[in-house]
């Protein structure tokens, strides 16, 4: 299992439009193979509302190559490029990249809901330079990150 994380701000007065803009973007994702896309919002001790407007989407992927499929045909999508341009446009990415405010994150499983009570160690990383992990280059996003 691969999990994909995007990590950001959402101002209060634009936390409707970024609800909205999600749930067209999961709609999107599951038509080209992301079935599990989920957004949350960080929330302050005791479970009371977040005060920082910090939200994450989580995206779980079988294996690289299952994300690497889906990355490819989100690249050429319209829908989703048009959700992306929107995305970027609401939360002023690019400025939240250069503040550090933004931050995209992949993660390997250690300990899947799929193994049984004799649960097994996820495999170990390929050593250095035989593994091929995301590459994300520079700080405007890239068609793959959302």
């Amino acid at each position: 299992m691969l999990l994909q994380t995007n990590s950001y701000i959402v101002p209060r007065e634009k936390a409707e439009e970024h609800a909205r803009l999600m749930r067209r973007f999961k709609q999107a994702l599951h038509k080209i193979g992301c079935d599990q896309f989920e957004v949350y919002e960080q929330t302050a001790p005791g479970w009371a509302p977040g005060e920082s407007g910090r939200c994450v989407q989580l995206m779980r992927f079988r294996d690289r190559k299952h994300q690497q499929q889906v990355q490819a045909l989100e690249r050429t999508d319209p829908a989703a490029q048009t959700i992306i341009a929107e995305f970027c446009e609401l939360l002023n990415v690019p400025y939240q990249q250069q503040q550090g405010f933004f931050a995209a994150g992949f993660y390997q499983a250690v300990v899947s809901e799929r193994e049984g009570g004799d649960q097994q160690p996820a495999q170990q990383p390929k050593p250095e330079g035989e593994a091929e992990g995301p590459k994300i280059e520079g700080t405007v996003p890239q068609p793959g990150m959302f």
